[in-house]
This record gives structure tokens, sequence and C-alpha cells, in this order.
């Protein structure tokens, strides 16, 4: 690890003696995959390692994560707030024909399952889908000591997809944890990769016209058409092509269902915006976020803020009928965030009365969460 370089580390925290060996290990695996792959990989194969590499990547290994100690905070963390909305939405959900079963995909600290089953009822079963061993060991532990036992046992962990799902899907923070690939306008759009070269992650270009190219040549097409614009040469963003095949796989394994995502990104026009031309890549490590993911591989978080219109179109094209696309200050606010807010605060202490204040604050004002993340909902029914 110490041969490792980037403009980057100097400016954030050193990891410790144990970090440096589980991300040292990880760097010769990727490494060897390079060399396996002619000096070259795709940057999503490349994140691809750095969150789900069995045993040492960032979500598969076993560091602390969510909250104060670990690198960023999740709406679920700031408030039980969060996942109190999400329940009485899905409520109503239930109380329109939807089956009282839920499936969270990548259900993080356990706390948004704590929220939502506490706060829903009836509830048949919890499916949580999970592929980090840590992080299910890490929601068992939180769930068993938090919930009453008769709401701990209708929860299952999967490891794959069920067959013929009926009920509600919960996606918080999902699609932003799905690898990208890479792309910049240089006349023509060509497709960034990752090689190794002095000891270091680089930068390098991959030959001839990939899929990502060719995707980002449609995107800017149908950008041009809305805004008369095309994006100007050297101007660099990610291309997800994820969304089709995990939209498909779902509607495969479903069948009366609604589905709830959310996350942060944009509209296709504004996320294509020309102010955004390098692109929406952030790493997170230790609260701190930065730009460069070459910085401490499998110690920090990587992540690409979402294109809902990208994400609208691979569902609609599998099947799904979108129904909703909101703020996520809209749809809490909708779903009786203030109520529940104000029964928070009846026996709380003037601290507390604060906190909860601050909580929706940070959950529902344009600077903080309140606008920066959406919600988008779809729907298929048998």
């Amino acid at each position: 690890m110490s041969s490792y370089h980037s403009s980057e580390l100097a400016q954030l925290p050193q990891p410790g003696a144990d970090q440096i060996k589980h991300s040292s290990q990880l760097i010769e695996n990727i490494v060897a995959l390079i060399e396996q792959s002619s000096g070259i990989i795709s940057f999503a194969d490349y994140m691809q390692q750095l969150l789900y590499a069995p045993g040492f990547g960032y979500y598969s290994g076993g560091m602390q994560k969510f909250g104060e100690a670990g690198d960023f905070v999740t709406a679920p963390e700031v408030s039980s707030l969060f996942g109190r909305s999400l329940g009485r939405h899905c409520q109503r959900l239930i109380e329109q024909g939807f089956e009282a079963n839920i499936l969270e995909f990548g259900a993080g600290s356990g706390q948004l399952c704590l929220q939502i089953t506490s706060a829903l009822e009836p509830l048949d079963h919890y499916y949580i889908l999970e592929l980090s061993a840590d992080l299910r060991q890490r929601q068992l532990q939180l769930l068993s000591e938090k919930l009453e036992q008769h709401l701990f046992d209708k929860i299952i962990w999967l490891d794959y997809l069920p067959e013929n799902f009926n009920g509600i899907l919960v996606a918080n923070e999902v699609l932003d944890a799905m690898p990208v690939n890479v792309v910049v306008k240089n006349p023509d759009w060509i497709e960034l990769g990752v090689g190794f070269e002095n000891r270091q992650f680089v930068w390098k270009s991959l030959k001839g016209k990939t899929l990502a190219a060719t995707e980002i040549e449609t995107i800017e097409q149908q950008v041009f058409k809305k805004t008369g614009s095309l994006l100007d040469q050297g101007y660099c963003t990610e291309v997800n092509l994820n969304y089709g095949p995990w939209f498909n796989s779902l509607f495969s394994c479903c069948n009366k269902v609604s589905m709830i995502l959310i996350d942060y990104g944009y509209e296709r026009q504004e996320y294509y915006h020309s102010q955004r031309r390098t692109g929406t890549l952030v790493c997170f490590y230790r609260h701190r976020s930065h730009p460069d993911p070459f910085v401490y591989p499998g110690l920090q978080d990587v992540t690409a803020f979402v294109d809902f219109d990208a994400v609208a179109d691979a569902a609609e094209k599998a099947g799904f009928e979108v129904t909703d696309f909101e703020s996520q200050a809209s749809f809490l606010l909708k779903n009786g965030l203030l109520k529940d807010a104000e029964k928070m605060q009846v026996d709380s202490s003037p601290a507390e009365v604060i906190s909860i204040s601050q909580q929706i604050k940070t959950l529902t004002l344009p600077g903080e969460m309140g606008e920066k993340f959406k919600v988008l909902q779809l729907k298929k029914l048998k």
C-alpha cells in the first residue's frame, strides 16, 4: 500500500495497518485481473471489484460503513421518521390490494427494516436480499435485539431473488451502488478503462466502439433534442448498463408488486448538464467526499448519481409501469412525516425536540436530502 500514490491521500484520514493490508490484497487481485485482460479492464469491472470482491470489497468486507463510525449516513440512520413514513406508504399499498410482503434490497445496517416493521401492520413476511455476509450479520444482530420476537420471526434473508413474489419491493440507495462505465468525448465518445502503470491505477482508453460509448451517443442525441446543445469535447460522465438486466430479472421473479426506489440523482437533462462535465462519480471515506476512485481500494465507498430517466426507461422496457416520481421531501411529507414528528416530540426533552427538528430538516430541505434524493415508484399487476 505504501507504493500506492494519489493526490487525494494527503487530504484523507490515514487507515490503520489492518486496513492497509486489506486494501493491498484487493489491489493485488485487481492488478492480476488487469494483467489477465491485456492491461486494461472497464471501470465497471474495477468498481465491481472495489465494492463486491468476496472478502475484500467495500461491501463484502468487515468494516463499519454506516453511521457516525462509518463513511456516510443514509436516511434511515438520520431518523426513524424516514422508515415510519415509508411504512405508512406501504400500509396504503397493502390496503390497495398488494400482499403484505416486503422485499428490501441491500438492507444496509438494518435500520430501515427495523423502522418499517415497527410501523407496519399487518405484515406477513419481510425479505432481505443481502449479498454481503458481513452486513447480513450486522442486520441480524440489530433486528434480533430491537424487534419483538413475533416481528423478528417474519424476517427472511435471501441469497437470490424469490420466485413468484407478490408484495412491495423497496430499494433505498441501491441504484447508486451499481457499477458504472465511464465515457469521455474526445472528440468522438470513447470509454475509459483502468490500467496499472508505475505502481498505481491509471485511466486508459478502451479500443473500439464499446456498448457504453454507443449508449452515451444515444443519450446525447436525446439531450440535444431537448436543449438544442451537444455536450462539449472533454465532457466526462458515466453510463449505467445494469438497469436493463436488473429490471428484467425483477420482472420475471414477481407477479403483483409495487416497487419503491429511493436514491440521489437527476432527470436526464439535468444529469448531463453542461456544468456537470466531470461526471457524478463520488467517493466517501470517513465522512469525507472526493472524486478519486483510485484512493484506498476496498476501504472507501465509490458511487455515482442516478439517471432516473434511464431507470424509468429500463423499467418500462422490462414491463413495469411508472406510477409516480417526486422528491424525497414531497414523498415523506405526503406520508405523514410531520405528524409522526409531532408524536415523537410530545414527551421529549428540549434537546430531543431540537434533534427531531434537525432530522426533519436533513430529510426534507432542498440543500440537504429533500431534493437531492428522488422517489420513483413502479408497479406490475399480474
